[in-house]
């Protein structure tokens, strides 16, 4: 067998073996956690998935601000981005998309959601809506193709994105425009509109789908950098490898919350098996705080037995609540003010003792082959 992957720079070895660790880490978490786990999680995921793309476009808001403009009650900025896509039209594009997701968890939450979605069309254009699908028509065409390439690893499959990346008229990074004045004198850089690669990240998950993976082909947000769509080739090796990590560690340390979240309504409350107050709690406890309006229509119950089961959340403390523009929103308490399990008792799926002395021995005996390899 070859080892010219010994010449390979440690750090860059380093990096990839923890990314695919991770990524290990977060397939396992997800084909053994309980459907209540994934529900919640899938809200999350949605809800990560419009953030990051709004805030890519150059979208400026808090948490807080984000729900009430889902929520209809303020716009999303006060000062709208230059060149930012409406985000109401990138807010339509994107849960339509999401419906239909192979991973039906998130395809049935995003369906339920387009209805409650009530965010002002302040900035819209006539064709803002089209283009919006646009981009994410051209992404469906990028990551087709992917798939079509049969990439060996999920490391391959990278590369071979960021370099279609790097050469698409859409998505390649743009550089900014220099401007003169009436002298002819340069007298600044015009910056140029984002590259939208939210539609690229909120698809990417099908190739680490297709290649087994990940159990469903989950957006994977903030996946792709700008500084791994330039530099040296060693450089951008690290940098979506430092990424894939990145994003993977951060999704599994979300199902372990989910995992006890999930676990709240039985611990905290005392209601019959057809109650729908935990399917209440799952959606804000995913997605975040939302209207009673919005309830109504996501859950399918009426404004009285909404409030019903909001009144009972209440009392139980698993529920609080904050005015914004003269309405309430509803949202899921910290999960410090919640009777959940810890992590020792709960049934979140975590690697074991031996599985990770066995990762800290490989990465040893990786370090040993180097060593002995430079000293050749």
């Amino acid at each position: 067998m070859s080892d010219s992957w010994l010449s390979e720079p440690r750090g860059i070895l380093k990096c990839e073996a923890d990314a695919m660790f991770r990524l290990g880490q977060l397939d396992g978490a997800l084909r053994h956690c309980t459907p209540a786990t994934r529900r919640i999680f899938a809200g999350k995921v949605l809800r990560s998935t419009l953030v990051s793309a709004l805030r890519q476009e150059g979208h400026a808001f808090t948490d807080l601000r984000f729900q009430a403009w889902f929520a209809g009650l303020a716009t999303l900025s006060d000062t709208p981005a230059r060149h930012a896509r409406s985000p109401r039209a990138m807010g339509d594009a994107i849960l339509m998309e999401l419906t239909h997701s192979a991973w039906q968890d998130l395809a049935g939450l995003a369906a339920r959601l387009i209805r409650a979605f009530l965010a002002p069309r302040d900035l819209d254009t006539d064709n803002a809506h089209e283009a919006a699908l646009d981009v994410i028509a051209q992404a469906r065409v990028l990551i087709s193709a992917g798939l079509a390439s049969h990439s060996s690893s999920p490391l391959a499959s990278l590369e071979r994105l960021h370099h279609d990346l790097a050469t698409s008229v859409t998505f390649a990074r743009a550089e900014p425009v220099p401007t003169q004045s009436l002298t002819g004198r340069r007298s600044g850089n015009v910056e140029p509109a984002a590259s939208p690669r939210w539609a690229v990240e909120m698809l990417a998950g099908e190739w680490l789908h297709r290649q087994g993976a990940l159990p469903f082909p989950i957006p994977l947000p903030d996946l792709i950098r700008l500084n791994s769509l330039s530099g040296t080739a060693s450089e951008a090796r690290q940098a979506r490898a430092a990424a894939l990590e990145s994003v993977a560690r951060q999704f599994s340390t979300a199902v372990a919350d989910c995992a006890r979240l999930a676990a709240s309504p039985d611990k905290a409350l005392e209601l019959r098996s057809t109650s729908r107050a935990p399917a209440l709690f799952e959606l804000l406890a995913g997605f975040g705080a939302m209207r009673s309006t919005q309830l109504e229509t996501v859950i399918g119950a009426s404004r009285l037995g909404v409030r019903g089961m909001l009144d009972t959340l209440l009392s139980a403390g698993m529920v609080e609540r904050t005015k914004v523009a003269g309405a309430y929103l509803f949202d899921a308490a910290h999960p410090s003010k919640l009777e959940i399990p810890s992590p020792e008792a709960s049934n979140a799926p975590a690697f074991s003792t031996a599985a990770l002395d066995e990762y800290d021995a490989s990465l040893a005996d990786l370090d040993r082959l180097l060593d002995n390899k430079h000293d050749r």
